[in-house]
């Protein structure tokens, strides 16, 4: 009888640690062994970028260090020209939290994997599971259209098809949901124009949009023209997408990407990491992604997952 305690609480004992593993494994699907991460060889000359009094965001943050200055470009390659004050100059200025801050989850909770830390961008997440891939890219372009007064220009559709009008919010209608059909409906004679109004017609986007629905909204776009704000999609249930931050050039004309994401859950938008590398392992040659493609942690990609707004 006590053989047959035993052989019990052995099977009982396994099972919750499979349980352990396949809930380690929601988040990080391959974790890093240390003995397959190499490490890569540092680049070029620090940055040290002064953020232009004209470029704003309006949530709350502390403007700490700019992203484009947290990470030396590769050796040899330089930072493209861009316009002042176009997407891809907004991007590069984006603030960062101090170096050495963790990521951590809409729950407040530090996510799983630190190590591919590379740096924190300084700008809330919410306190629900929406902000996740595809909704950080959303909530980028969307700050940067808001911060430009180009409120026309944000708008998203739905995983129904129905597009959503952030100029038909500042109205005063909202959106109803019944099923799979969406419609405007006016809720109050007054309009609503504040940054927190825009804030929940972007969480209400957040609820029915996705990696499906943006990758057929968005543009092909060849890794010649490759540039700031572009993104590269995998479009899906799940998908995923990452986000050009900033792009460097050498004299051959050769390219190299800074990638920011959010991931599931939802969790502070970061910059991410090569796979099989540490230290500075941030840089992503283009000429990589038309060869054999970019290895994340997360997910793989190729030439043909790169678009544009």
């Amino acid at each position: 009888m006590n053989m047959i305690r035993f052989k019990i609480l052995i099977a009982v004992l396994f099972f919750f640690a499979v349980g352990i593993h396949f809930s380690y494994t929601y988040e990080v699907q391959n974790s890093p062994s240390q003995s397959l991460i190499k490490k890569e060889k540092t680049v070029g000359k620090g940055i040290n970028f002064v953020r232009p009094g004209n470029i704003k965001y309006a949530w709350k943050h502390s403007y700490n260090e700019l992203l484009i200055n947290r990470h030396p470009v590769p050796k040899g390659f330089q930072l493209t020209h861009v316009v002042k004050g176009s997407f891809e100059h907004w991007l590069r200025c984006l603030p960062l939290k101090p170096k050495g801050t963790p990521i951590k989850l809409f729950n407040g909770k530090k996510k799983m994997l630190q190590a591919l830390n590379a740096g924190v961008l300084d700008i809330d997440i919410g306190e629900t599971d929406l902000q996740q891939c595809a909704d950080a890219v959303i909530r980028l372009r969307s700050e940067y259209l808001y911060s430009q007064n180009k409120f026309a220009d944000i708008h998203f559709n739905y995983t129904s098809g129905f597009k959503a009008e952030y100029s038909k919010w500042r109205q005063g209608f909202k959106i109803g949901v019944k099923g799979n059909h969406a419609y405007y409906y006016k809720k109050s004679l007054n309009t609503d124009k504040t940054y927190q109004g825009f804030r929940k017609y972007l969480w209400n986007v957040f609820n029915y949009a996705g990696t499906y629905s943006l990758n057929k909204e968005l543009k092909k776009q060849t890794t010649t023209n490759i540039k700031g704000g572009d993104v590269l999609i995998i479009g899906g249930f799940p998908g995923h997408v990452v986000m050009v931050a900033a792009v460097a050039e050498n004299t051959s004309g050769e390219k190299a990407v800074l990638l920011i994401q959010s991931y599931m859950p939802a969790q502070n938008i970061h910059i991410v990491k090569k796979q099989l590398t540490r230290g500075e392992g941030v840089w992503f040659k283009v000429s990589d992604l038309e060869k054999k493609g970019w290895k994340t942690w997360e997910f793989d990609y190729t030439k043909e997952h790169l678009k544009t707004w």
